[in-house]
């Protein structure tokens, strides 16, 4: 009993078998990714989308930023707002403790 209770459990494993696999859709993308290795073609700007224009630039260091003063703002009207609460709690204990 005491044995038992110490051993640990077994880990788990993850068996991970595809449903579809398509040789010929595989060796077709393989193909058309060499040729355009060939040609110089880039695989950066995607093909025939209707909703791509022109270069993408990522503004990641533009959205951090505007986070990190959001996050800021908030810690300082939080840290009024306690202020305020205690504030008023310590003016309803000394009107409680006076009167």
């Amino acid at each position: 009993m005491i044995a038992r209770f110490f051993r640990l459990p077994k880990t788990k494993q993850f068996h991970y078998k595809p449903r579809y696999y398509d040789e010929r859709k595989e060796a077709l993308d393989k193909r058309i990714a060499q040729i355009k290795a060939e040609m110089g073609i880039t695989g950066d700007q995607p093909d025939g989308n209707k909703y791509f224009k022109g270069d993408y630039k990522s503004n990641i260091k533009g959205q951090m930023r505007g986070y990190f003063k959001t996050v800021k703002k908030e810690k300082h009207a939080s840290n009024i707002r306690l202020l305020i609460i205690l504030l008023v709690l310590l003016a309803l204990a000394w009107y409680i403790i006076y009167y």
